[in-house]
Order: C-alpha cells, then sequence, then structure tokens
C-alpha cells in the first residue's frame, strides 16, 4: 500500500566528507557509488527525485542534481532548498552516507506522516535522525528563518515545526542493527 500523496525524493550528497578523506556519495559500496545506491532506494517510493549537490560532481550519476541555494548552510539548508523546488508537498529525504536504511523505513515514513504534522523523524534510544525523515513544505518558512539568524542546527528547527516521531529500535522487530549507521571514516566502511 503506498501513500495516497505525491512525493518528491532528495538525496543530500553534499557535505564536506572531511572525516572520509573522499567524496562520500562517490564512494564505491558493493561496486557502486553510495549515490546511487541512496537514488535507488528513494525511487519507487517518490513521483520526482534530486539530488542536492554539485551538478559538476554528481551529474553523470543522476539528471537532477541541484546545488544548495546557499553554499555552506549543512543539512538544514539542502532540505530547505529542496522545498523551494520541490513539485509536491511531501519530501522524502535521505542522507547519502546511511547505506542501511532500507524500503521498509521509507515506505513507513510516506505512509505515517500524519497529516497535521510537518515532519515525521525516526528516533532511536533517543537519537534523532532528521536526515532519514518525512517533510512537509510547510517547513520551509520557519526552517529560513533558523536561516536567517544563523541557526543551522537541523534540531533546533525541529522544535518551530509541528515534529512527530517514529520510535524504532535496530535489532528488533526485524530492523537491521545498522539501519541507520553512518558513514564517516574510512573505518566505517
Amino acid at each position: 500500500m503506498g501513500s495516497k500523496y505525491a512525493w518528491t525524493g532528495v538525496v543530500l550528497a553534499g557535505g564536506k566528507s572531511t572525516r572520509m578523506g573522499q567524496d562520500k556519495a562517490l564512494l564505491e559500496v558493493d561496486g557502486k557509488p553510495l549515490l546511487l545506491h541512496a537514488i535507488e532506494k528513494l525511487k519507487p517510493h517518490v513521483r520526482e527525485l534530486f539530488v542536492i549537490g554539485e551538478p559538476r560532481k554528481y551529474g553523470h550519476i543522476w539528471p537532477d542534481v541541484m546545488p544548495d541555494e546557499i553554499p555552506g548552510l549543512g543539512p538544514l539548508g539542502g532540505i530547505t532548498t529542496a522545498m523551494g523546488n520541490a513539485r509536491h508537498d511531501r519530501l522524502l529525504v535521505l542522507a547519502v552516507d546511511v547505506p542501511g536504511v532500507n524500503a521498509r523505513l521509507l515506505e513507513r515514513l510516506t505512509r505515517e506522516l500524519p497529516d497535521d504534522a510537518d515532519a515525521l523523524i525516526p528516533r532511536h534510544n533517543g537519537d534523532l535522525e532528521p536526515l532519514v525523515a518525512a517533510y512537509h513544505r510547510r517547513c520551509v518558512e520557519p526552517f529560513m528563518d533558523h536561516i536567517t539568524r544563523s541557526q543551522l542546527s537541523i534540531q533546533a528547527a525541529l522544535a518551530d515545526v509541528r515534529t512527530a516521531y517514529m520510535d524504532i529500535q535496530p535489532g528488533d522487530d526485524g530492523w537491521p542493527e545498522d539501519l541507520f549507521r553512518n558513514l564517516n571514516t574510512p573505518s566505517d566502511l
């Protein structure tokens, strides 16, 4: 059962990847760049899909790559850029460096974003995963407001919108242990 709404999928490929020493989005895992893994995961759940990142770096992998409107703002900037360009009100956001995210999680996000909520964020052991989450375009004004005040913490921005949470315990209930494992350094590979 799919969502009753059309969704825009957004892969956040930006990020400096300083700890990794090379561009994470282009890192090959199982013979494919992480960016392609993320695109292939999102595709079945969305009506349109674009990548937030540098077109000259990623354009050969996916035609629809959009640079941050204001570079250097981190994920909050990337998500806000995506909201300004999305054709649909609901956005399914996936960071490029969480290869353990599966179809079941993405499907639940699209199915369970409440109509009266602006964001649906997975939560495990008190940690939030705002870069594997569902957002409504209503977030754009409050998020822009944070950006204008140079408050770039996405968690702070979420406090200003109606945020719902999805509690998930990796390793339980059929969820993989590495569901939210994030690749930051070569030893994470």
